[in-house]
């Protein structure tokens, strides 16, 4: 009978466990709200709790890459400038919190070179036309100019989905990038 009740006692626990981990915790994490610029943290995790709830899932990964933004202008007259190589990646997934439905932002660094962090921005813009993150590099190095790309997250339902071009420029950056760590 004892063990009848303690393995029913460890099956409670193990099912409140569960359930508790399908609610993703905000703790420690920065709430971002629409249309409004935070400034970005490396190593920080972003929220924004999700208002239209009818838009689906269109980008999970994207990556933002210094060399689309930023030439480091050694031209010497025969060689052509060289890049930097430098790229931000981020990762959007949707989230169950004490909130709502959520996404949830996630950064890391796959490269330094050109890449600078300080006075960059991050914000989230909602509307009809759907759900885009946006961020903003004030800088690359002595380079005052400032960059910014957005990533589509959410779109409306009837939005067509990746078209064959779009995924085959996606898989050249990777390609790119993976050659450009090595």
């Amino acid at each position: 009978m004892k063990k009848c009740l303690v393995v029913a006692l460890m099956l409670c626990l193990g099912t409140v466990g569960f359930s508790q981990q399908l609610l993703t915790s905000m703790k420690g994490g920065i709430l971002l709200d629409n249309k409004k610029e935070v400034s970005f943290e490396k190593g920080k995790t972003y929220f924004y709790v999700i208002k239209n709830t009818d838009l689906q899932l269109y980008q999970t990964e994207g990556v933002f890459y210094v060399a689309d933004y930023y030439e480091k202008g050694l031209y010497n007259g025969e060689a052509p400038a060289e890049e930097y190589s430098g790229a931000l990646g981020f990762v959007f997934n949707p989230v169950l919190t004490d909130k709502g439905l959520a996404i949830k932002i996630n950064t890391e660094v796959l490269g330094w070179d050109g890449l600078d962090l300080k006075g960059a921005l991050l914000s989230v813009t909602e509307d009809e036309a759907g759900l885009k993150v946006n961020f903003k590099m004030t800088q690359c190095y002595s380079k005052k100019q400032a960059a910014q790309k957005s990533f589509e997250v959410l779109v409306p339902a009837e939005k067509a989905s990746l078209t064959a071009q779009q995924l085959s420029a996606m898989a050249a950056k990777k390609i790119r990038l993976a050659f450009a760590n090595k």
